[in-house]
């Protein structure tokens, strides 16, 4: 009458998914039975681009609560896309490798590029101007080759959207065209080599900009990358932990939590004051707010993967980790996947296949800025001994990618204009704030001006978020550094820049105290009712020759009780669990 839940004729159905790609070409439509794991799903989308060294790829979503998420290669595609409508699929580079040229295959690299030529246009990649200049030059010599007069007239460079809208001028444009006529003789593969041997070497390489807030209650975005921990404030890099100095990633609700070992004879510095620690290995917890718990249990895991990822030596290495857990929730638990980067450096070496032919795509060409006469032809990315599926997409699934980007990362800027028919924009996450110069090297906060722009655009992004419309954290109580004892293990070598922030965000406590206080409460209640549950069976069952409880036990009160009450109950029990009391 009613069909099994779960059952084996359930389980085969096949759900329709969409999976777009770096270059918003040619979606595929993929359709799946509900049994299979999410690595099934990245498989046959890495077997459909040729791609063999899938390990720094992912598939990532946006759940009904419209927050990022990574799919989960062990777990069920169904369950973690159930609420998800429609479903659609980015395929996005997951893990940046230190060095690219490392990457065996130029399919490979060329996948990369393309996420990283996403990053530049989008404001991700922030790096100084005349980096950025070069990086595009790169772009351009990669899709037009050679500078040629007759072809290329002056303002060519209009025709494609290499940096955000906003930081695109005429003059920036000029440069690229500048520095696109020198080089010469650069085929596709070697232009795209240069930018990325370039682009591996910019301080927000490879950062998945989070939003979060410090112990101020400012503004910031977070990241975790091949290095370490980085934060960013406006366009000034603010906070820098490597892993060698990170001895713990975890969150408690909405606040995610870093804990720092700092070196001996190490020095700190906040603001204009500076504060040297002793010839002592000394512990720090820093602390970030997130938007929300989700978000904050996102935040948690990327990091954690990214560690894992890049530092263990072998994925059998890597623990079961736990975080967020509570007396009335579960903790959410993590363990990496799939396989850590020295094992799939040390698999590459064994590929042997004939190199894959790929059709390289054009950038992202600007509608509204292009000359009438200039056309860029765009291709898909597939190799060229593959052709794409001949499905069509459902309309539905084409402004899903938008979402992707934008959910729980509230970008500041949503750059580039509208994008024709065939080309479909997907808004990312900018760390970059209005048209001020990248500048790594700065440390302190943003003028007032810079200041109040900033929460002008924040509060613009934020509208739909009621959470975020009440007043921040006000109450923040600085951590003390604990020094460890001597006999502990030495820490691993630390680096001052990193240690001179570490005071800049520690640990609101005023949730946590309430968090804890609860607690408490909940297991005292426990406590004594079992306390007075053993002191109920102590008067009731004992036959201990004494005054007092004779008295106690011939009291009309407890008589009546043990009558009407008591004896019934434990009766019931007899018959129902006869080894819990012997008649």
């Amino acid at each position: 009458m009613f069909k099994r839940f779960g059952s084996k004729t359930d389980m085969l159905q096949e759900v329709p998914c969409t999976i777009r790609f770096l270059d918003d070409v040619e979606p595929l439509q993929v359709n799946f039975q509900k049994s299979v794991s999410g690595q099934w799903l990245i498989d046959h989308v890495c077997t459909h681009l040729n791609l063999v060294e899938k390990d720094y790829f992912g598939l990532r979503y946006v759940d009904e609560d419209k927050q990022r998420h990574w799919l989960d290669p062990k777990r069920p595609a169904f369950r973690q896309l159930k609420g998800t409508k429609p479903m659609v699929l980015c395929f996005r580079v997951k893990f940046y490798p230190p060095d690219p040229m490392k990457v065996k295959e130029e399919i490979t690299r060329y996948f990369l590029f393309l996420q990283l030529r996403r990053d530049l246009h989008h404001g991700r990649l922030l790096c100084y101007p005349p980096d950025g200049n070069l990086l595009a030059a790169y772009i351009i010599q990669s899709e037009l080759g050679d500078y040629d007069p007759e072809d290329h007239k002056a303002g060519y460079v209009s025709d494609f959207r290499l940096f955000p809208t906003t930081k695109q001028t005429k003059e920036v444009e000029q440069r690229v065209e500048e520095l696109h006529k020198t080089m010469g003789g650069q085929v596709p593969a070697d232009a795209e080599s240069n930018f990325l041997k370039k682009a591996c070497t910019i301080e927000t390489y490879g950062v998945d900009p989070h939003v979060v807030r410090d112990r101020k209650d400012t503004h910031m975005y977070l990241g975790a990358t091949h290095q370490g921990i980085v934060t960013f404030e406006g366009n000034k890099r603010k906070h820098f932990y490597t892993w060698a100095t990170i001895q713990k990633v975890s969150y408690d609700g909405k606040m995610f939590l870093v804990q720092i070992v700092n070196t001996p004879g190490a020095v700190q510095t906040e603001d204009e004051d500076t504060i040297v620690i002793n010839n002592k290995r000394t512990k720090f917890v820093v602390g970030f707010k997130c938007p929300t718990t989700a978000a904050c249990r996102h935040l948690w895991k990327c990091a954690v993967e990214q560690q894992q990822f890049f530092t263990l030596s072998a994925s059998s290495q890597a623990p079961r980790l736990k975080a967020g857990g509570g007396l009335f929730h579960r903790a959410s638990k993590f363990r990496l996947s799939g396989r850590c980067q020295r094992e799939v450096l040390a698999d590459s070496d064994s590929i042997r296949r004939e190199t894959p032919k790929l059709f390289r795509s054009a950038s992202f060409t600007s509608g509204s800025r292009s000359r009438p006469n200039s056309v860029v032809k765009k291709t898909n990315t597939l190799p060229h001994n593959r052709s794409p599926e001949p499905e069509t997409v459902k309309s539905d699934g084409e402004n899903q990618d938008s979402q992707d980007e934008t959910a729980n990362s509230i970008p500041l800027e949503i750059s580039g204009d509208q994008l024709d028919d065939t080309i479909l924009e997907e808004p990312e996450v900018s760390i970059s704030t209005g048209n001020a110069p990248y500048d790594p090297e700065q440390t302190t906060v943003l003028t007032a001006d810079d200041a109040s722009d900033l929460e002008a655009k924040i509060r613009d992004a934020e509208k739909e978020r009621d959470e975020w419309r009440n007043p921040g954290l006000t109450n923040h109580v600085n951590e003390v550094p604990v020094s460890a004892s001597k006999d502990e293990a030495d820490s691993p070598p630390g680096v001052a820049e990193e240690v001179a922030t570490l005071v800049d965000s520690d640990i609101p406590t005023k949730t946590r105290r309430g968090a804890g206080c609860c607690k408490i409460l909940t297991v005292s209640f426990i406590l004594s009712f079992i306390l007075l549950l053993a002191v109920i069976l102590f008067v009731m069952e004992a036959t201990v020759d004494n005054d007092f409880l004779g008295e106690v036990q011939g009291r009309p009160e407890v008589v009546d009780f043990k009558e009407h009450y008591y004896s019934p109950a434990r009766n019931y029990m007899v018959d129902k669990v006869g080894f819990l009391f012997k008649t």
